[in-house]
């Protein structure tokens, strides 16, 4: 029989139905294997057994390699942009006008500022953020959150909860509270878990007032840095709170008119929610607005995920990457593509690798996810073994000029190599500027011409591999240094 192998951390006093997860939370834990991929984990006399035989056959080799494993299969892998940790959000502050309007007018809230999604940066310090005060950005903040009319109906007063009217204003959004000196835990009841002590963080758009800014920006000592370059550049944390309000002001510039009616929208929820405008502005003769009733998806910001693999052969020796051709010279990275609606990450991970590349998978495992803020997606990483004897084919859809196997030495060179993952300014902007029609493309029924739609074959053309900043290289850098070795086994 067939077994895999999984990297499994467990609780010898839990369930086993509560044991083997994704994610594990047990603090004493070990490692063991051996049990069949098809396997319905119920808390049985017979499994148990089995387990825990696993257990001792494992234990040779555990000791010396648990603290790595544990890094990188355990439930603590913080990729960048996450925040490490994030601002307290407090989301339940949101629906009051009173609370956030004492942040806003809080000596010690910071703001980060975003002209057309580009970061207000300390002036020669690309990955520096320059948070402003209230005072320093003065009339350019426009008014605060409102509150509904006093003659309001019950009903009614929904519709202006922490509103920002008119809906004209740059648009405002408030992160969360850093509370790192006061964290919010359970261990203590000194804590009051509604109003966590620390300095409000707001996110706030130039809107249309951009060449006021520029002045403004120039007096204060700073400049607009680049979305991607600087972002990869910030301090882990600050990245964090950059990757939140990015995604957040990028959702409100582009969503400034109703999908359902074409109105304008307003923001509501301190820049969580936006409203078609006839909800408190009906338009005589009209029906009401579909949008204003009923659940969907207009009124929320939204995330859209995307998996991201790293695809190792039978030998676990070897990862397949591709490359764009729009992309920075000699780069490849990690398979990707969205996921569509009704897919399981594994599903998602099996489709896309198959379209893309021609590749068949089999057993898939999740490793970690990441917030993405260009603009707003999940990116969802996962580790899965080909099926054996099977040659690359690029003929399935247009998205990638190449694709390749490469040796695990050949990708430790790159890395340990000053420009394995290098990029300039000049690269990321170029990476920006074809991913919308990369995604479109992808799309698209294939129009290469028949040479190029098989893999070139051999490890040539590679140089440069992803940075540490994105899942993708880190799922390269775990394979590399030897962390995922019982992958390749599932």
């Amino acid at each position: 029989m067939n077994l895999a192998i999984k990297s499994v951390r467990v609780n010898l006093k839990r369930p086993i139905n509560q044991i083997y997860k994704p994610v594990f939370r047990a603090r004493r834990n070990i490692f063991i294997s051996s049990f069949p991929p098809t396997t319905t984990l119920n808390p049985t006399t017979a499994l148990h057994t089995k387990l825990l035989n696993s257990i001792s056959n494992f234990s040779t080799t555990t000791s010396k390699s648990k603290e790595q494993r544990s890094v990188y299969m355990g439930d603590n892998i913080v990729n960048f942009y996450a925040g490490q940790p994030p601002l307290n959000r407090v989301a339940f502050q949101r629906h009051s006008s009173e609370i956030m309007n004492r942040h806003l007018h809080n000596s010690e809230t910071k703001f980060l500022i975003f002209k057309e999604a580009r970061p207000l940066v300390k002036k020669g310090e690309t990955g520096k953020i320059l948070f402003l005060t209230k005072d320093q950005i003065g009339n350019q903040l426009g008014q605060e959150f409102g509150t509904a009319p006093v003659d309001a109906a019950t009903d009614s007063k929904k519709l202006y909860e922490t509103s920002r009217l008119p809906e004209t204003q740059p648009a405002l959004v408030f992160l969360g509270i850093d509370d790192r000196q006061s964290p919010t835990t359970n261990s203590s009841s000194k804590i009051d878990h509604q109003n966590p002590q620390g300095i409000p963080y707001f996110a706030l758009d130039t809107g249309k007032n951009a060449q006021e800014w520029d002045t403004k920006v120039a007096e204060l000592g700073g400049e607009w840095g680049d979305a991607r370059a600087s972002g990869g550049a910030m301090d882990i944390w600050e990245a964090g709170v950059y990757a939140q309000g990015r995604a957040l002001i990028d959702w409100n510039v582009r969503n400034k008119f109703c999908p359902a009616c074409g109105s304008p929208t307003y923001s509501l929820w301190a820049g969580w929610k936006r409203n078609c405008t006839t909800a408190v502005n009906p338009i005589e003769g009209k029906e009401p607005c579909f949008s204003t009733k009923g659940l969907h998806n207009f009124a929320y910001p939204r995330t859209d995920p995307v998996i991201i693999m790293g695809i190792l052969d039978s030998t676990g020796e070897k990862i397949l990457l591709g490359r764009q051709k729009s992309w920075p010279k000699g780069m490849y990275s990690c398979l990707a593509g969205f996921i569509e609606p009704g897919e399981t990450f594994e599903d998602a991970t099996r489709r896309e690798v198959l379209e893309e590349a021609g590749i068949e998978v089999g057993p898939v495992r999740y490793s970690s996810s990441q917030p993405w803020p260009f603009p707003s997606n999940l990116m969802v990483g996962t580790f899965g073994r080909a099926k054996d004897g099977q040659t690359i084919r690029l003929d399935l859809d247009n998205e990638l000029e190449d694709a390749q196997w490469f040796s695990k030495s050949l990708i430790q060179s790159i890395i340990s190599s000053p420009t394995g993952s290098t990029y300039t300014k000049a690269d990321y902007k170029k990476l920006d500027d074809k991913s919308d029609q990369e995604s479109s493309a992808a799309l698209a029924p294939s129009e290469k011409k028949p040479e190029e739609l098989v893999s070139k074959g051999g490890e040539i053309g590679i140089s440069r591999v992803p940075p540490g900043t994105a899942i993708a290289g880190q799922l390269i850098r775990q394979w590399v240094d030897g962390g995922l070795d019982l992958v390749s086994k599932l």
